[in-house]
């Protein structure tokens, strides 16, 4: 299980996000409400009772704790289990006295539900973020074991880096993915349809993306950056599966053949 995090300012642009997603047409891709301890999920009520909560502590800007738990592919959850280990995972990171909801999502081929809660409890104290990301990594070990969930790796280990804070916060607010996530996506196509450099290179053309080699004195490949809409990457900000040590052991690649 992977946990991806972040603290915002806008709970209700968050909950605008996974609104649109119970809304869905594609029923394939719709989301569910799991849990909630506000009165009612219509926009005017949770506004109320938004603006009741924010009076308790006034000053808190960053309100919004927003986090997607994320499952392997393979993992089979009942709606009771996943019910059961996003509760735990949000009470034991402290949010055990605040407003929250939970969602499940579909639009992925994982498995994952998106908890959004207020950091400001309702005795006014507030959850503390600091050690956040190492907290969290800590449970999630924990979660792990005790539902006997498939072990992944720890999220600085992931092969595609997560979205950071500032992307999560777009995503919210526009509803579009950033450059470095769309580049992340393209490149990550191309590495499952193809079987060669070459044709990795001319999958990546048509989705508009260009491919650069940094090269040694020795004439070897010792980087490959990648480029897509003025926006320019390389593995190091893409994620390990990017890095030219994945691609051309994942691909096939000859030195002498290949170096033009």
């Amino acid at each position: 299980m992977i946990a991806k995090q972040s603290i915002g300012k806008s709970f209700m642009g968050a909950y605008e996000y996974n609104y649109k997603k119970l809304h869905e047409k594609d029923t394939t891709k719709r989301a569910e409400l799991l849990s909630t301890n506000f009165s009612s999920t219509e926009r005017e009520i949770l506004k109320k009772e938004l603006d009741l909560m924010k009076s308790l502590n006034p000053r808190l800007a960053r309100n919004t704790y927003h986090t997607s738990l994320n499952f392997g592919k393979e993992e089979i959850l009942s709606i009771e289990k996943m019910l059961a280990i996003a509760e735990e995972y949000l009470n034991k990171m402290g949010f055990d006295n605040n407003a929250y909801f939970i969602f499940q999502h579909h639009d992925t081929d994982h498995p994952h539900c998106h908890i959004l809660a207020l950091r400001n409890r309702f005795d006014g104290t507030v959850v503390i973020d600091s050690n956040n990301f190492r907290r969290s990594e800590k449970m999630v070990r924990k979660l792990e074991k005790k539902y006997h969930l498939q072990e992944l790796r720890n999220s600085k280990e992931d092969p595609t880096k997560a979205p950071n804070k500032d992307e999560i916060e777009m995503v919210l607010r526009t509803g579009e993915p950033s450059k470095r996530m769309i580049l992340q996506e393209r490149v990550n196509e191309a590495l499952k349809q193809t079987k060669d450099l070459h044709s990795f290179i001319r999958h990546l053309k048509k989705n508009d993306v260009n491919v650069l080699f940094n090269q040694a004195s020795t004439g070897r490949v010792c980087g490959i950056p990648y480029v897509c809409d003025g926006f320019t990457a390389n593995g190091q900000v893409l994620g390990n599966k990017f890095k030219w040590g994945y691609v051309s052991k994942t691909l096939e690649y000859e030195q002498v053949r290949d170096s033009k």
